[in-house]
């Protein structure tokens, strides 16, 4: 069949290019869950390696605690020998926790660098944007994992002391003290760690601009984070240690890659709006087209 050659130009590959993007961020989100489903995969694994420390822990600390509640249920122990006791093992427990998510934190440092790729329709090498990620970010996630680890101690510790304080009102002024700074430190790690994948700023300046940002966007980034942690209450289930695990392994894997999708989806908006629009219009929109609404 003979072609006709009065057909009509192509359009430019960019603008071919352009309207196949994602038209905002929602479908930017199913655009890679859909499109990516293996590298979100890879990187589910990743977070679980670097997350074994964390739940060598906590198993560890489930079985010691299940052995004292079984001692004081047979009598070998009082119900103070044992409270005491349960005390000072979640007080060892959540301090050697300090460390382990410093671990995990440097695994995030690197996903999120690939995950970012993702978002802004980006080639994606994953061993070397992992380890770029790493070297790039690693210095401001593990500061971030020390600040929720002291916090997440220091907050346990002080609500569980309440409990050895008779006839007190310790335990009603710590625990929504404790409550609202472990909120804090987490929506504001949230904005801290996805900035440190973009921009260049010191620490002090990126925690400043999470405030600020927090503040400014506080009913949709509470409700962001009640999303995202909300899937994790059902480890306090009470359950067999071997349903627990599979349960961990689970989340690590398939969970917090979407996790930090979402969150990234989000943080992008809010930095779109507040920041990249004037400072940055080079990666503003990046990896949609608005344009495609029209």
């Amino acid at each position: 069949m003979k072609l006709n050659p009065k057909s009509g130009p192509l359009k430019a590959p960019n603008e071919l290019t352009r309207l196949h993007l994602p038209k905002n961020r929602w479908d930017s989100f199913w655009d890679c869950v859909n499109n990516q489903p293996g590298r979100l995969s890879i990187c589910g694994l990743i977070v679980f390696v670097f997350a074994l420390p964390l739940i060598v822990v906590i198993s560890i600390t489930n079985a010691v605690i299940f052995d004292f509640n079984y001692q004081v249920e047979i009598g070998q122990l009082s119900t103070i020998e044992g409270a005491q006791k349960i005390f000072d093992t979640l007080n060892t427990s959540n301090l050697l926790a300090i460390p382990a998510l410093m671990i995990l934190f440097i695994g995030f440092s690197g996903i999120v660098r690939i995950i970012r790729r993702l978002i802004w329709q980006e080639d994606v090498n994953i061993p070397f944007d992992f380890k770029k990620g790493v070297k790039e970010n690693a210095g401001a996630f593990l500061i971030s994992g020390l600040l929720l680890g002291i916090v997440n101690w220091s907050s346990q510790y002080l609500i569980r002391l309440g409990y050895f304080i008779a006839n007190s009102k310790w335990y009603d002024i710590v625990l929504p003290i404790s409550i609202a700074a472990l909120v804090l430190i987490a929506l504001l790690s949230v904005f801290i760690l996805i900035q440190t994948d973009i921009y260049q700023l010191s620490y002090w300046a990126k925690a400043k601009n999470a405030f600020l940002l927090a503040m400014r966007t506080a009913p949709s980034s509470l409700l962001m984070l009640l999303l995202v942690t909300a899937p994790w209450s059902v480890l306090f289930i009470s359950m067999n240690e071997v349903l627990y695990l599979i349960l961990w392994a689970v989340f690590l894997v398939a969970v917090v890659p979407l996790e930090w999708l979402a969150v990234s989806e989000y943080c992008f908006f809010v930095f779109d709006r507040f920041i990249n629009k004037e400072h940055h219009p080079k990666i503003y929109d990046k990896g949609i087209f608005r344009a495609c609404q029209k």
